[in-house]
């Protein structure tokens, strides 16, 4: 039975309540003693019990401390309290002392702290020594009928006592039982419950009704990155502001679709996520609370903004191909037109001057032209391994000759020994690209660029980064999309072939952009 073995927070608890009755007792005995008992005698005798009774309770503590409530502890201290409690009762009136009531103690003590045994044999000690001290003949004025109504009066009193004591006891030792199996019922579902939640892939929150977070699993401190580790009952506005205004959405009564928003983790990375928020409610349709559960898709919007263009490019093939053959045979012509007659004699100075205009504008609409076909139909390539930075060093000298290029602090963090397997014109171009644009995003003065390389992981990470003016929050998702600039003499396309050439070469080009602190972009391609 589980009261056969007492917790020792039960009988530390006994111990405390032994200790104040002795306390009272002895405190009692100085304070009224020579008004209560004529034998002078007996308050040294009662005091000398109660003395006793600390002793062993300080014994009993100790052996508790080293051994447990075993059985041996549990069996003593019943005997010795119902011999504390004859000796108190025996030296202070006998059948007529006012203490009788320490052994009804002494027998819910061992109802509490032992099992069956423990209580029947607390009342059958008290039975006995009760019976004893009433027949002791110690009380030579009380008569025989009125020792023995005495007697079987409190005798009875024992008995029914330690009677109600073993029901209770019983009742008390199912109800710990079911209460046992319901706490350990409790903690394996609150342990299938965390599992399952940190199972599962989708990040998970929940909170109370007043917004503070209850649940948080895996998978959500994984893709929310919040860097804190303890953010149960915080507020989920401190922690993920974001998710807390779709929640406030739902509690206005706004539909709960599945929607997307964007997230941007203390590291910087941004992340696109899936999110779905509900109203937990009981079985009687009571709310206790809400849920949001969310995925990253990050990889597949890339995924689906990558078949777009895919799909753009090819419909762009399908165009480039006639346009380029409509384009260059009649600009060719005009070309050429103009510049016979730039030679010929009969065209007056203004006329040269235009003819001069026509051809430069014809020689633009010409590179745009191979831009434009370069964009959608790249040219076969030719692979070999490059060395990243001779071609680094390559594209910094073209365009440091250009004088449209502000002066700029350049730095180059590029191994020797960092090579690449690639066609090295299209390389090539993708330097320039990226170069440019940091050139045309630098301030007048105190330009400074910087190019970085490393390997990682299998993967060349090649960095350009620049402090020019940065890049509009709402213009990132849209720089590599053909045909947008936010430069008035740029077709729109360097960027849109560099991500092209980066997807065909298996890797993925980031941008990271603070206004007027300046962008870096970065290549990850495979070695």
């Amino acid at each position: 039975m589980t009261s056969e073995n007492p917790n020792t927070k039960l009988f530390l608890h006994v111990t405390a309540g032994r200790l104040v009755v002795l306390a009272f007792l002895l405190g009692a005995a100085w304070l009224y003693g020579s008004h209560t008992f004529s034998d002078p005698k007996t308050v040294f005798r009662l005091s000398m019990v109660m003395g006793g009774g600390f002793f062993l309770a300080a014994v009993f503590l100790l052996w508790n401390q080293k051994r447990g409530a075993e059985e041996p502890l549990l069996w003593t201290q019943t005997a010795f309290d119902v011999l504390l409690a004859g000796l108190a009762v025996f030296w202070t009136g006998g059948s007529r002392s006012p203490l009788v009531f320490l052994f009804p103690i002494a027998i819910i003590a061992a109802c509490l702290l032992g099992g069956k045994r423990h209580l029947t044999a607390s009342a059958v000690l008290s039975t006995v020594c009760w019976a004893l001290i009433c027949w002791s003949g110690n009380d030579s004025f009380v008569s025989a009928s009125e020792t023995a109504h005495v007697f079987f009066i409190n005798m009875a009193a024992f008995n029914t006592i330690a009677l109600l004591g073993g029901i209770l006891a019983q009742r008390l030792c199912r109800a710990e039982e079911k209460l046992s199996e319901a706490r350990t019922d409790l903690q394996r579902m609150e342990e299938v419950h965390r599992h399952l939640a940190n199972s599962i892939r989708s990040g998970l929150i929940t909170v109370d009704e007043k917004g503070r977070i209850t649940t948080l699993n895996t998978a959500a401190m994984e893709i929310l990155q919040p860097g804190v580790t303890e953010i149960f009952g915080q507020p989920l506005k401190s922690v993920w502001p974001a998710g807390a205004l779709s929640l406030e959405r739902l509690q206005q009564g706004a539909e709960t679709e599945r929607m997307e928003l964007r997230h941007e983790c203390p590291e910087g990375d941004r992340k696109i996520l899936g999110i779905s928020v509900f109203e937990i409610r009981d079985e009687v349709e009571r709310s206790f609370g809400y849920g949001i559960i969310f995925q990253d898709i990050t990889r597949i919007k890339a995924e689906e903004e990558r078949r777009r263009r895919m799909d753009r490019m090819a419909t762009l093939g399908e165009i480039a191909a006639g346009l380029a053959h409509e384009i260059r045979n009649p600009l060719a012509s005009l070309s050429g037109a103009a510049q016979f007659l730039q030679e010929g004699t009969l065209i007056s100075h203004e006329g040269k001057r235009l003819l001069e205009i026509i051809c430069r504008e014809s020689a633009r609409i010409n590179e745009l032209t191979e831009t434009f076909l370069m964009y959608a139909i790249p040219e076969p390539s030719s692979v070999r391994q490059v060395s990243v930075r001779e071609k680094v060093r390559a594209a910094i000298d073209i365009l440091g000759n250009s004088r449209e290029m502000p002066e700029a602090d350049i730095t180059i963090d590029v191994s020797e020994s960092i090579s690449l397997r690639v066609d090295p014109k299209q390389f090539e171009h993708v330097l320039i690209n990226l170069l440019a644009n940091a050139y045309n995003a630098l301030p007048r003065r105190g330009g400074q660029i910087s190019v970085l390389a490393r390997r990682q992981n299998g993967s060349l990470l090649l960095s350009v980064s620049d402090n020019g003016s940065g890049i509009k929050e709402e213009h990132i998702d849209k720089i590599f999309h053909p045909f947008f600039t936010t430069f008035p003499d740029e077709t729109g396309l360097g960027l849109s072939i560099v991500q092209r050439l980066v997807n065909d070469w298996h890797g993925e080009i980031a941008v990271k952009s603070e206004r007027n602190r300046g962008t870096t972009f970065t290549l990850k391609i495979p070695v």
